[in-house]
C-alpha cells in the first residue's frame, strides 16, 4: 500500500492519524507518554543520554558519583517529565472561506478538484486535535466570527472523538457538521500552551492584536490551488469584464501582467511578516500542497 507521505497525497486526503501522526515516533520510543509539554521540574535519571557536566547550583542529588570515580569529571543526568499542554485550535469562519464554490468551477470549466478553503482547514484541524490527543494533551478547537472572537467551541476528549467527527464531516458537510457539536465557551487565548491559526486572512480579522500574548503560535494560511495557480485562468474558463466597453478576459489580464502571481507573493509575505513578529511560526498552504511537505513543517518548525 502506498504511503500518504508520497507525492500523490495531498492535503485534500488528509484524515485524522493519516499519514503517521505527529505523535507517533515519540509515542514508540516512549513508555511513558504524557503530553507534549516539557516540565520544568528535573529528576535524577541513569540515562548517559541526558549526561551534562554540573553547573554550580544544580542539586548534588543529580550529580553521578560512579561516572565521577571513573574521570574525574562532576556529571549532572537528569530527566524533565513530560505534562499535558493545554491546546488550541482556532479556525476562521468568514464567508471567503467557503470559496470555491463547486458550481463556480463547472461554470469555469475546471475539471481538477478543488476543495472549499474551509473543508482544507478542518481536516488539517481535526489531523492535529487526533495528533495532541493521541500524546495525552487537551484540545480545544474553536471558530473564529466576523468580530475577531471565540465564542462556540468543540472539546474532543479522545483521538475516537476525532475520529466520529470526521466521519460525521464526511457524511454531512464539514463547516455544518462541526458547527453542529460546538457549545458556548468563553475564550482566552493566553489560557493555551499551543496555538494553531487557521484562516485565509480576507476576513475583517486579519491580524488580532492577542497574537503577541500567544504562547507556542503556528499560523497556517488557508489557500485554494485556484488562488496559489493561475494556470486555470484562461479565456474559455473565466470571465469577461465588459465593464467602461473594455471587453477582456479578467484571467488572460492578470496572467499576462503576471499581477495574480506578484499579488498572491506580496499577500503571504505580508501575513508571514506579522506572525513572525509575533514570535510565531508560519505556513501557507492550499489543497494541493503534498501532505509530505505538510508532514516536514509540523516535524522540523511547527513542534517546538
Amino acid at each position: 500500500m502506498e504511503s500518504h507521505l508520497s507525492s500523490n497525497y495531498t492535503l485534500a486526503d488528509l484524515q485524522p492519524g493519516i499519514p503517521e501522526d505527529i505523535a507517533s515516533s515519540r509515542s514508540k520510543s516512549s513508555p511513558r507518554m504524557q503530553g507534549s509539554m516539557i516540565m520544568n521540574l528535573r529528576r535524577i535519571s541513569r540515562s548517559p543520554e541526558n549526561s551534562r557536566v554540573y553547573v554550580h547550583g544544580d542539586p548534588i542529588r543529580l550529580i553521578d558519583w560512579k561516572a565521577y570515580a571513573r574521570t574525574d569529571e562532576l556529571i549532572v543526568r537528569e530527566h524533565r517529565d513530560e505534562a499535558s499542554a493545554n491546546v488550541a485550535i482556532v479556525l476562521d469562519r468568514g464567508d471567503t472561506l467557503n470559496w470555491p464554490p463547486q458550481a463556480s468551477l463547472r461554470e469555469h470549466g475546471v475539471a481538477e478538484k478543488s476543495l472549499p478553503k474551509i473543508e482544507t482547514a478542518i481536516r488539517i484541524a481535526l489531523y492535529l486535535a487526533y495528533s495532541h490527543l493521541t500524546i495525552g494533551d487537551a484540545v480545544t478547537l474553536g471558530f473564529l466570527d466576523h468580530r475577531g472572537d471565540v465564542s462556540r467551541v468543540w472539546i474532543p476528549r479522545s483521538p475516537t472523538d476525532v475520529l466520529d467527527m470526521y466521519a460525521h464531516c464526511v457524511r454531512s458537510g464539514f463547516a455544518d457538521a462541526l458547527e453542529s457539536f460546538m457549545v458556548v465557551a468563553n475564550w482566552t487565548p493566553t489560557n493555551f500552551n499551543c496555538t494553531w491559526w487557521l484562516s485565509d486572512f480576507l476576513s475583517n480579522t486579519v491580524f488580532p492584536d492577542a497574537w503577541t500574548e500567544i504562547r507556542g503560535l503556528s499560523v497556517i494560511h488557508v489557500f485554494s490551488w485556484l488562488e496559489s495557480k493561475s494556470a486555470w485562468m484562461d479565456g474559455p474558463t473565466t470571465y469577461r469584464d465588459e465593464s467602461r466597453g473594455r471587453k477582456i478576459y479578467l484571467g488572460d489580464q492578470l496572467k499576462a501582467a503576471d499581477a495574480w502571481a506578484t499579488a498572491m507573493k506580496d499577500w503571504r509575505s505580508k501575513v508571514h511578516k506579522t506572525v513572525k513578529k509575533a514570535g510565531g511560526v508560519y505556513l501557507a498552504i492550499d489543497d494541493h500542497t503534498k501532505v509530505g511537505d505538510f508532514f516536514h513543517w509540523l516535524t522540523t518548525e511547527a513542534i517546538r
